[in-house]
């Protein structure tokens, strides 16, 4: 039964993120501090080297990439910064100058990335998103009048959160809950930031935010004030990425939930991730280390958290360009420009159709994917119970093993790339998706599916009879990896198998000028857009259920 939980700590003066702004200028000082000191552990020439690259790569990027978003003056920035360079060089090249230098950009870089959190905005934000997701997923009507307890209560039956929620409230009192979620929107940041506060229950949680979405005045005044950090993804160098890695980490240490997208950008093909960044998990570990080290019995808890969207906005834009870096010149876009009456139709649906959204939490695991049991314990895969020190023991002695930690990374983020796998809550939409495009392959064979994509629409219709056996082919299929307990068990997808169609058929890309899936006027099923049409097929993709299905089964005569 869909839910909406009560809050844990209903006084945000009792929030973490709420605590850590109240202290913002103390806590920037330490994330400077712990940077530096990081560098202060290499050479003369390292820092040398590592200096005047920055100063290359940030002049580049400012001439090539800016942002409206970006930090004032910054061409001025690193003009003076490289005539400090230049002037230290041509003076005997001191350490101490050099110093100064990356401690300047240091202060820049974390004044840039560290977050502010205003309860007024908070309190305001709550109301005006209660009232856009009501907008969004509900067809609009006398229901946007209705008070705001009323409209919560309502979207509990579109906003629905499943999986292991009463575990994540038990440990988010004593621990740091890092919420991993997979990304395919530019809604998840406050899709997700609105379900942990209205649905689960939780505090707020911090948040990293593309920089690129700072560009928007409107949604910057926002996300500078509820806890978001930046992240700008077109900064490579060492300074920024180290000073990314210590905010991160700091934040974990002081107890302040992060909400943390892994796969770093959304999914452009529409798959669940199956390769995830490793600096900012590796951030967690250092923290955990350090907790440790401190003897601090906080634990840094991942949380792996699947959205399933039944109508991505964005949905065609995004496989487009997937395509276009996957394919190259396989794949030309036949994209016509974009009308006014495609712009109506839009807007009408988006009003007068209703969608849901699947938020679905997987079981919390430590830094080092042991599962995690409501009292905090890391229990290993035979029952036992875990002592984290000994991860980081070497001779009895804590010690930082950068190589050792490096493996650590990368087998936390196989366990939350195995739980996105397992926790992928199915729905008719997605199921319906994946047989059409399926029957698309089968009956044009020889085609990839830059090929596929580019068929005319108009030219085809799917075989009934083989889309409703193979409709009945993948139910059996997921239905046999939930009860082998690789896969969770969508209740969505039980119900009777024409039932199972035709809603499936409706909900898929509701919102969409162009639908992915639909009957015409003669009944017959067909496709207006199968380039949506992947992107919600592959939604199934991570589960590698291809070799599964039983062709010979399938009646594939139109």
């Amino acid at each position: 039964m869909d839910q909406q939980y009560p809050h844990i700590l209903k006084e945000i003066s009792d929030w973490p993120v709420y605590k850590l702004s109240q202290k913002r200028k103390e806590f920037v000082l330490v994330v400077e501090n712990d940077v530096l000191n990081h560098f202060d552990n290499l050479s003369k020439e390292e820092l040398d080297q590592i200096l005047a690259k920055t100063i290359y790569q940030e002049k580049q990027r400012i001439k090539s990439n800016p942002w409206k978003a970006d930090p004032p003056n910054e061409m001025q920035f690193f003009r003076k910064l490289q005539k400090e360079y230049n002037d230290n060089h041509a003076e005997g090249n001191t350490y101490e100058r050099t110093r100064d230098s990356v401690f300047r950009l240091i202060k820049r870089y974390t004044e840039e990335i560290s977050g502010h959190f205003n309860v007024n905005t908070f309190y305001f934000a709550r109301k005006a998103l209660t009232m856009f997701f009501t907008c969004m997923f509900f067809p609009i009507g006398w229901n946007i009048f209705s008070s705001q307890s009323s409209k919560k209560k309502r979207l509990t039956e579109a906003m629905i959160l499943k999986g292991e929620v009463e575990s994540v409230r038990k440990l988010c009192l004593d621990h740091t809950i890092i919420l991993v979620p997979t990304h395919s929107s530019n809604l998840d940041s406050i899709l997700v930031g609105y379900m942990v506060d209205a649905m689960a229950g939780l505090p707020a949680f911090s948040y990293g935010a593309g920089l690129n979405l700072f560009d928007s005045e409107f949604f910057a005044f926002f996300m500078n004030r509820l806890g978001a950090y930046k992240v700008d993804r077109r900064k490579k160098n060492q300074i920024y990425l180290q000073t990314l890695s210590s905010y991160s980490k700091l934040i974990a240490m002081e107890g302040v939930h992060s909400i943390f997208f892994p796969g770093g950008t959304r999914s452009r093909s529409g798959e669940v991730e199956s390769r995830l960044k490793l600096g900012l998990l590796n951030s967690l570990l250092l923290a955990q280390r350090n907790l440790i080290q401190q003897e601090n019995e906080r634990k840094i808890i991942l949380v792996p958290a699947i959205l399933s969207y039944e109508s991505v906005l964005e949905a065609r834009s995004l496989i487009i360009q997937h395509l276009k870096t996957t394919g190259q010149e396989k794949f030309t876009t036949r994209e016509p420009s974009f009308s006014l009456w495609q712009y109506i139709t839009f807007l009408y649906r988006f009003v007068k159709k209703s969608s849901k959204v699947y938020m679905t939490l997987g079981s919390p695991m430590d830094v080092f994917g042991n599962s995690v049991n409501i009292s905090g314990d890391s229990i290993s895969q035979t029952g036992t119970i875990i002592n984290q020190r000994d991860y980081f023991l070497r001779n009895g002695k804590l010690v930082w093993d950068t190589q050792r930690e490096g493996i650590y990374t990368k087998e936390l983020s196989e366990k939350i790339i195995e739980q996105y796998k397992k926790y992928n809550y199915i729905l008719p939409s997605h199921l319906v998706a994946f047989a059409a495009f399926r029957l698309l392959s089968k009956l044009n064979p020889g085609q990839d599916i830059y090929n596929l994509v580019q068929l005319p629409e108009e030219e085809m219709c799917f075989p009934e009879i083989g889309f409703r056996q193979l409709c009945i082919e993948i139910k059996r299929i997921l239905n046999d990896l939930s009860e082998q307990g690789r896969l969770i068990k969508s209740e969505e997808i039980q119900m009777d198998i024409d039932l199972l169609i035709d809603k499936g058929i409706n909900e898929l890309g509701v919102y969409h000028s162009k639908r992915p899936l639909k009957r015409d006027e003669h009944a017959r099923l067909v496709s207006e857009d199968y380039l949506a049409l992947l992107f919600y097929s592959n939604k199934l993709a991570n589960l590698e259920i291809e070799d599964l299905i039983q062709w010979e089964n399938i009646n594939l005569q139109i």
